[in-house]
C-alpha cells in the first residue's frame, strides 16, 4: 500500500522534476542564516579565502568563533527551509496529503516510531558500553551543564526535522515517486539508497575515513532503512530509526571528522571505521529480528517483488 498510495494526487514527470527543484531552493535558502553568520564572524577575524574554504571543508566552525551549540542551531535551519519546500510541493504541486509520504493509513503510528526509536537508540547505548569497557582511554568524559542542556533542547526539537526530512524525501517521497516508473520493488530500494549514500559525500567522514568505507556505511544505512520501509509498509520505523542515530551521536558520543559537532557527553580519540560497519550490521539484524516479530513482517517480495505496471504515457504528461 505504502508504494501504491503514490499513485494519488497530480503525477507527471514535470512535477516531480518541480518539486525536486523546489527541495534543492529551500535546502540553499536555509544555509544563508550559516552562511552570513560565518562571513560575519570570518571578516571581524580576517580569515583569509584559503582559511575559510579549509574551515568549511571540514566543517570546522570554531575556526570562524561559532561555539557549537549555535553553529548545530543554523545548520539545522537548512533542513527545516527543505522540509517546508518539499511540504509545498506535495501539497501544492502534487495535491495530495503530505501524510502520504509517511503511511497509506488514516493515522501516523506514533507508538511504532516510538518503539523504534527507544530500540535503536538503546543497542546503540548497549554496543557504545561494549566499546567503552574494552578502550576507556578512547573516550573523553567532557560535560558541561549549560551547553549540554542548551545541546539537548536543540537536540530533542530540531534535529528530528533534519531526520524527518531525510526520510520523508529519499524513503518517501523518491521512492513511492521512482516506483511509479518502475516494475521492481528493488528499483526504488537501489536508487533511493545510492541517491542517500550520495548526499552525504560530501561530508568530512569521507576525508577523514575514506570514501570506500564511509559510503559503504551510509549506501548500507540506507538500503536498511529503505527495507524497513517497504516491509512495515510505511515510514514509521525508519523515521525512529534515523532519529534515534543522529540524537545518540549529537548527545553522547562525538568525535573529531564528524558531521555533527556538538558537546556530546563524550568525544573519542579515535574511530575504527571498519568496526562502526560490524557493529552497524550486528545492531541491524537484532533490531529487524525483534520488529519483525512484534509487527510480523515476515513477507520479503515487499522488498523484491513486482510494481504494479503504469501508464508511462500518462506520467509524462
Amino acid at each position: 500500500m505504502f508504494l501504491k498510495i503514490a499513485k494519488k494526487g497530480n503525477n507527471s514527470l514535470g512535477i516531480y522534476i518541480s518539486t525536486i527543484a523546489l527541495v534543492f531552493l529551500g535546502y540553499f535558502l536555509g544555509q544563508i542564516p550559516l552562511l552570513i553568520a560565518l562571513l560575519k564572524e570570518g571578516a571581524l577575524l580576517k580569515l583569509s579565502e584559503e582559511e575559510m574554504r579549509t574551515a568549511l571543508e571540514a566543517l570546522d566552525f570554531a575556526t570562524f568563533g561559532l561555539n557549537q551549540n549555535y553553529s548545530f542551531f543554523l545548520i539545522l535551519w537548512t533542513f527545516i527551509f527543505a522540509s517546508l519546500f518539499l511540504w509545498l510541493g506535495v501539497t501544492k504541486l502534487h495535491k495530495k496529503p503530505f501524510k502520504n509520504l509517511i503511511t497509506p493509513t488514516k493515522r501516523i503510528s506514533w507508538s511504532k516510531i516510538l518503539f523504534s526509536f527507544s530500540l535503536w537508540f538503546g543497542l546503540t547505548l548497549l554496543i557504545e558500553i561494549v566499546f567503552y569497557l574494552n578502550n576507556p582511554e578512547n573516550y573523553q568524559f567532557q560535560f558541561e551543564a549549560e551547553s549540554f542542556a542548551i545541546l539537548a533542547t536543540i537536540a530533542i526539537f530540531l534535529l528530528p526535522i533534519q531526520t524527518s526530512f531525510e526520510e520523508l524525501f529519499f524513503r518517501g517521497y523518491l521512492m513511492q515517486g521512482i516506483s511509479l516508473f518502475s516494475s521492481n520493488r528493488l528499483v526504488p530500494l537501489i536508487t533511493t539508497s545510492i541517491a542517500f549514500g550520495l548526499m552525504h559525500i560530501m561530508n568530512p567522514e569521507i576525508n577523514e575515513f575514506g570514501l570506500g568505507l564511509m559510503m559503504t556505511y551510509y549506501v548500507g544505512v540506507g538500503l536498511f532503512l529503505g527495507i524497513l520501509t517497504l516491509m512495515g509498509d510505511g515510514l514509521e520505523l525508519a523515521l525512529g530509526v534515523h532519529a534515534a542515530t543522529n540524537i545518540y551521536g549529537a548527545t553522547m558520543v562525538t568525535f573529531t571528522g564528524s558531521a555533527i559537532q556538538t558537546p556530546a557527553l563524550f568525544r573519542m580519540a579515535e574511530v575504527d571505521v571498519g568496526l562502526m560497519l560490524l557493529a552497524f550490521v550486528f545492531a541491524a539484524v537484532i533490531y529487524f529480528f525483534i520488529v519483525s516479530k512484534r509487527y510480523r513482517l515476515k513477507d520479503w517480495t515487499n522488498v523484491y517483488g513486482n510494481v504494479e505496471r503504469n501508464d508511462l504515457k500518462n506520467l509524462l504528461l
